[in-house]
């Protein structure tokens, strides 16, 4: 069985990376310590096309590595090779971009909800739900290259969560794939709903290990307002802790603290005292 053959048939030539040059984006992460080898990358750009490939994998005997924006610092999102002296070293995988799961629907102002791609940007969620005066809750510094799939399989947390919780929090509904092709979905994003299993609760967080997430829908929250910005130096951690406590009781969007060795680093950085 050529399994690259069938993948081709799947998505078509164009969508199925096997140039060195070009896969070896995929295969490490943003931070360059974590690297390992795939035998191609394939870029479906439907729900029906993960299915097809997942049960392609699976007659082959690959596994599958699921990535979307790739912008992970603990090597998560990449195939296992040069990670921890005496780890598992598994099968070469092919891995799965998430990438052209790019869309959007309508937000249903009603709910306050969104459905999505699972390869849409986190900052274009932003900028969707902005022009309907709505607010999405999770917030990184990756916002234009993290996609909401992978923010969604590692439960990112960013600057917001003390106004707005973990993604976890925002998840109403989910689609995915499992490793055998099969399509599970429960995208309604009913408030109240006790129908089985909580798909979205088990998939959030499980970093591809059960599915692979192609669709997701989204709460979305009304805006604080006008904001500002205060920079406080704080003794310790237990004093910053405190000050974060108490701006924590009134409306606070984000908080981060810095420590001394933080600041040497962006000072070094950015060249500023």
């Amino acid at each position: 069985m050529d399994l690259i053959a069938d993948l081709v048939a799947i998505v078509g030539e164009a969508h199925v990376i096997r140039d060195e040059a070009l896969v070896d984006p995929y295969c490490v992460d943003w931070t360059r310590r974590f690297n390992g080898p795939a035998l191609c990358v394939v870029r479906p750009a439907h729900t029906e096309d993960v299915s097809a490939i997942a049960r392609a994998c699976s007659a082959a005997g690959v596994p599958m590595l699921p990535q979307g924006g790739n912008t992970g610092l603990v090597g998560g999102s990449v195939p296992a090779g040069s990670e921890p002296p005496g780890g598992p070293n598994p099968s070469v995988p092919v891995i799965v971009s998430t990438r052209r799961l790019a869309w959007i629907d309508p937000v249903d102002e009603l709910s306050a909800q969104v459905s999505v791609g699972a390869g849409t940007t986190l900052g274009d969620v932003q900028r969707h739900a902005r022009a309907t005066g709505l607010e999405y809750g999770v917030d990184l510094a990756s916002r234009d290259f993290a996609t909401i799939g992978g923010t969604v399989a590692t439960n990112a947390g960013g600057i917001r969560v003390l106004a707005y919780g973990m993604t976890r929090v925002q998840v109403t509904g989910i689609e995915a794939v499992l490793p055998d092709g099969s399509v599970i979905s429960h995208m309604s994003g009913l408030a109240k709903d006790n129908t089985g299993f909580d798909l979205a609760q088990l998939l959030c967080g499980s970093e591809g290990a059960l599915a692979v997430i192609t669709a997701v829908r989204l709460r979305l929250h009304r805006p604080h307002g006008r904001t500002s910005v205060a920079l406080v130096g704080c003794a310790d951690y237990d004093d910053a802790l405190t000050v974060i406590g108490s701006a924590a009781s009134g409306r606070l969007v984000a908080a981060e603290v810095i420590d001394a060795t933080g600041m040497r680093l962006v000072q070094d950085v950015s060249g500023l005292a």
